[in-house]
């Protein structure tokens, strides 16, 4: 297991038990005590867990248990669309994230993702290596730890479900902002395209797509065939899907057929690395 799939794995670990010990790591994932120890180090740099004496425990606020549910499932298959997605970015640039488990699992990638565009660890001070637009608190707070990054949260009302804030506030606030590329989070996708379960959070997520260069609905195979209440609009608005090899083929080519470019995300495919400019 390579270091980022780890310390994605000691997250929700964390998340979901809320505390975990050196011993507990060496077992589960096959390390040695000087690796766990060094990888609790780091997330604890980062401002995403506490070290304890022989481990660690969260430092992050409880949020809702069919949120952190989510990310559990089919977690291999949101990690590998997660490091796809990190090929979109280079260090400097502008990223939107919407809410969402898969979105969550690109935010916890782009950590280690934006430590490593630092040679020798030195951030640079005359810009963030990223900074990222989102809606979603949980997704904030993951990323408030980062003193390499600029975490830009737009306001709106409070979705106590899925933890985005929605509503004209944000769309006034997304309005006056221009991105790189925007991850998008989707409940379902059908011959509609893709859609979420909120109206609000369709509408959020659409005018963060317009305000991206290249904006990227990311989901993994399980919601293919899933009809949403709100779509998010059709390849007008965002035409690139990123999901993982368990994508039903006949879905894969109905969406193409009506427009849509879907990318296989693929265990054995790495992202690609960018120097610092």
């Amino acid at each position: 297991m390579i270091r980022s799939e780890r310390l994605t794995t000691i997250l929700d670990t964390i998340a979901d038990t809320g505390t975990v010990t050196v011993e507990q790591l060496v077992e589960d994932l096959d390390i040695s005590p000087a690796t766990a120890r060094r990888d609790l180090d780091a997330l604890a740099e980062r401002g995403l867990l506490r070290r304890t004496r022989g481990g660690a425990r969260s430092n992050i606020v409880a949020f809702d248990t069919p949120v952190r549910q989510k990310r559990m499932q089919q977690l291999t298959e949101k990690t590998t669309i997660a490091r796809h997605c990190l090929s979109y970015l280079e260090p400097g640039c502008v990223v939107g994230m919407s809410g969402g488990s898969t979105v969550g699992t690109i935010a916890q990638q782009l950590v280690e993702w934006a430590a490593e565009q630092t040679p020798g660890g030195d951030v640079p001070t005359t810009y963030p290596v990223v900074t990222v637009v989102t809606n979603a608190i949980d997704i904030a707070y993951l990323l408030a730890g980062s003193t390499n990054m600029k975490i830009v949260l737009i306001g709106g009302v409070l979705n106590g479900n899925s933890y985005e804030l929605t509503g004209p506030l944000g769309a006034t606030v997304l309005g006056q902002l221009s991105m790189d590329v925007a991850f998008l989070g989707a409940n379902g996708i059908d011959e509609n395209g893709p859609g979420t379960v909120d109206e609000f959070e369709a509408q959020t997520n659409r005018m963060m797509a317009t305000r991206a260069i290249t904006p990227v609905v990311v989901a993994d195979h399980a919601k293919f065939g899933r009809r949403s209440f709100s779509s998010l609009g059709g390849t007008d608005t965002v035409s690139t899907i990123v999901t993982d090899a368990g994508v039903d083929p006949d879905w894969s080519r109905r969406l193409t057929q009506l427009g849509y470019n879907v990318v296989v995300a693929r265990q054995d495919s790495s992202p690609v690395q960018r120097s610092v400019i």
